[in-house]
């Protein structure tokens, strides 16, 4: 009763503005994630093969391909699907498939439903936190210097600002210019390059997603009707999911910096050689 008297007092069509906003400001940075990874791994793919042919691609997917399907698989296992078959590597030159993942649910089940959703999107959760790992591994003094400048940082200065200042200060870590004449650097860049050029998910698993996709929108655009209709303010919802993924966001830029920084080595090491087969 609350909820049509609020739609009543405010008008329909401010109430569902309001809840559109909302849901575009939480998926928009996502969005513009994986469109920025995916572009990152359509250069690096292409560019290697158009140099070195489809075999290239093995390069890379030995270790970029198993993790993307353990991604999907834990998704599946977390969302209580069934894993009727999974392949982590077997690579099919004619249907280009490096791997799969085939999975079943319970139609109908809300919560399987929406797992749809984290499942196809899996290969960027996993791809993210494997890159993180491999900078603490190699680079632990960037992990710091990073965590040092976040919180040196006043958080009400926004959190791009912020973000961009722990990317900044970590790539002034790592290209460092004693770093780039060490093997440790391009142990790390070639691992970085087998990850980030295999994290973006494939079309058949942005469809599985899609299903998954429309009904969390439509939970969090009745989720958001709901809060407006008890009082909250949204600012105050936005506020606070800023803050709480505060670090999330952090992960997604760090994954930027360095899916960005072994793409455009690639693009500069293959403008040395000679483009020798043609990529239909």
């Amino acid at each position: 009763m609350h909820l049509i008297t609020y739609i009543l007092a405010d008008g329909f069509a401010t109430v569902v503005t309001e809840a559109l906003a909302m849901i575009a400001l939480f998926l928009a940075p996502f969005v513009i994630f994986a469109l920025i990874i995916h572009w990152f791994e359509q250069i690096t793919q292409q560019r290697l093969a158009e140099r070195f042919g489809w075999h290239s691609v093995l390069w890379t997917g030995w270790l970029g391909t198993p993790i993307h399907e353990l991604s999907h698989a834990a998704m599946c296992v977390l969302f209580r699907h069934r894993v009727d078959e999974i392949a982590l590597f077997e690579p099919d030159r004619e249907s280009g498939r490096l791997g799969y993942v085939k999975h079943s649910f319970r139609r109908g089940n809300w919560f399987e439903e929406v797992g749809n959703l984290f499942i196809g999107i899996a290969p960027l959760i996993g791809g993210s936190l494997v890159l993180a790992v491999l900078l603490w591994l190699f680079y632990p003094a960037a992990v710091s210097a990073g965590i040092h400048t976040a919180r040196a940082i006043d958080a009400d200065g926004g959190l791009l600002p912020q973000t961009w200042a722990v990317a900044r200060e970590i790539a002034r870590e790592i290209l460092a210019i004693g770093n780039l004449a060490t093997g440790r650097f391009w142990i790390f860049l070639y691992l970085v390059l087998c990850v980030g050029s295999h994290m973006a998910p494939s079309g058949s698993d942005y469809q599985g997603a899609s299903r998954g996709g429309f009904l969390a929108g439509g939970l969090l655009f009745g989720c958001t009707l709901l809060l407006a209709a008890s009082g909250f303010q949204l600012n105050t919802v936005v506020n606070a999911f800023v803050s709480a993924a505060g670090p999330l966001f952090a992960i997604l830029g760090l994954t930027i910096l360095l899916c960005g920084l072994s793409t455009l080595v690639v693009y500069l090491v293959t403008t040395l050689i000679p483009r020798s087969y043609s990529i239909r």
